[in-house]
């Protein structure tokens, strides 16, 4: 089962219909087929156009309305062990303490001086460990003030402010010191093997991800709307940390304002999911491997880090979507990180059973219940599915006109605008894999998926490395669990390979 999501299902015999896989030794995506670098020019700004051919777009219904609601505001937030691998917590506060925003909550001991920060001010409620004490979540519940905007200088903590001209002048260590002191050095992630970026050592690139192909995404024109001197300094700032490139990746056309620099360079990608993954942006443009590390981040990251810089408050604000075929009315709210979910969807749900998704139904994880169920500190999306518990009798005899398959097999295959109510069912268990060529259909990158995959599977660590895993993070298999005739989930499985690669080193 994807974690949280769902994924295709299709009978024996539907499976008998797909094409067969690609030659011995031919690529996915040949090098002829590569994404076309097409030079553009924008308001001065040097800009190339990577056209993705292979891919999907989901046709899922309860697509968000793209206008922010305001009103959202939760009384409970909570930062996630699960957001952070690797991540071994030293706790400087206790339950039933009073915290700032901003103010240290623990500090990781694998990286000494990198510490998490409370998005909000109020008390700590709880600290949830699980199993071998694994760290699980920590709970903050916020104060009247904090609730109601009206924060004073007692409920935050203020670091250093700095004018436009002073953030083009800073130096790598001063940005350093200020993103580590105020924890948002922690929107930094490091590939390979997606850790937080380590503060001692230096990334050969940075990309900035200011686009979202995800289903139901939000877009980004709407969350960059009356902020976008934050991001431009944010941008700007960032830039500051690495002596390579900053990428700024976005959709075609998208107003996306970039500050010119000789180091900053503007990425266009165009074309249905994965286009706008920062795994493949990488991949095309400055992929990785053991000895070379780049760094990424979110444009709301970017934003944040722009308002940290210029006015010395963190800023907790994350823009969300809140959609799928569940929800009532699905739009953009504007809430905090770490939000806890059951509090945004207070009578905003449809009867019957439902799966609330932290992220993309692709990609995303379930979160419900007071340890775990509150918004990801990388997640820009509210997800929420019916369970799928019913078995349908026969249902490969039916001509599916209300099923979506990648494949021509159902009559809904003739209705191509047609939004389908997915659930959580996989229609079927676990099985072999097949590779009938239908991994190849949905992967861009310059890899051989089926290769990888029977690799992934296996646990050979040699062959998966050679075939790129380190390139990749969970979301960029999504995919492939999601069109696998087997139903295996790739995701946690390149995850337990990526560890074990980590740990021989």
């Amino acid at each position: 089962m994807v974690a949280g999501g769902f994924r295709e299902s299709l009978d024996e015999n539907q499976r008998r219909s797909g094409n067969g896989h690609l030659p011995s030794g031919q690529c996915a995506d040949a090098p002829g087929d590569r994404p076309a670098a097409l030079p553009r020019i924008q308001e001065g700004q040097p800009v190339s156009l990577h056209r993705i051919r292979k891919g999907l777009d989901l046709p899922i219904a309860g697509e968000p309305e793209q206008v922010v609601d305001t009103t959202a505001q939760p009384e409970r937030v909570a930062l996630l062990g699960e957001d952070y691998l690797g991540m071994r917590p030293t706790m400087t506060v206790a339950v039933g303490q009073r915290v700032r925003r901003g103010e240290i909550l623990f500090e990781d001991k694998k990286m000494p001086g990198v510490v998490y920060t409370s998005p909000a001010a109020g008390a700590v409620t709880a600290i949830h460990r699980g199993a071998r004490r694994v760290f699980q979540s920590i709970v903050v519940e916020l104060n009247e003030n904090e609730r109601h905007g009206r924060t004073t200088e007692q409920d935050e903590v203020s670091f250093e402010a700095y004018s436009r001209k002073e953030i083009a002048e800073l130096s790598s260590e001063e940005v350093k010191a200020l993103l580590i002191e105020s924890g948002l050095w922690t929107a930094l992630r490091a590939r390979p093997f997606s850790r937080v970026a380590n503060p001692s050592t230096v990334p050969h690139s940075i990309f900035v991800t200011a686009m979202d192909t995800q289903p139901l995404a939000p877009l980004v024109e709407a969350v960059l709307r009356g902020r976008e001197a934050d991001f431009e300094k944010g941008v700007l700032a960032i830039s500051k940390l690495t002596e390579g490139k900053t990428f700024v990746c976005k959709a075609p056309d998208a107003a996306v304002p970039v500050p010119p620099g000789a180091k900053i360079q503007v990425e266009e990608f165009a074309g249905p999911h994965p286009a706008g993954t920062v795994g493949l942006h990488i991949h095309f443009l400055d992929p990785v491997h053991r000895d070379k590390t780049v760094w990424h981040l979110g444009f709301q990251d970017a934003m944040a880090i722009g308002k940290l810089f210029t006015t010395g408050r963190l800023d907790s604000e994350r823009v969300v979507s809140l959609a799928g075929p569940s929800v009532k009315k699905p739009r953009l709210l504007r809430t905090r990180l770490g939000a806890a979910l059951d509090e945004l969807l207070r009578d905003e749900l449809k009867e019957g059973e439902h799966r609330v998704i932290s992220g993309s139904v692709l990609s995303g994880r379930a979160a419900s219940g007071e340890i775990v169920g509150y918004l990801g500190r990388y997640h820009q999306q509210i997800s929420v599915l019916a369970e799928g518990r019913r078995r349908e009798f026969l249902g490969w005899m039916k001509p599916g006109a209300n099923r979506f398959s990648t494949v021509r097999v159902f009559a809904s295959a003739l209705m191509p605008k047609k939004k389908f109510a997915f659930t959580t069912t996989t229609h079927g268990s676990e099985r072999a894999m097949v590779p009938i060529g239908m991994y190849e259909r949905v992967m861009p990158m310059d890899i051989l998926p089926t290769f990888l995959l029977r690799a992934l599977l296996v646990g050979d660590l040699e062959r998966a490395e050679q075939l790129g895993c380190l390139e990749l993070d969970e979301e960029d298999l999504a995919l492939c669990t999601f069109v696998c005739p087997g139903k295996m989930d790739y995701g946690p499985v390149l995850r337990d390979v990526l560890t074990e690669i980590e740990k021989e080193g």
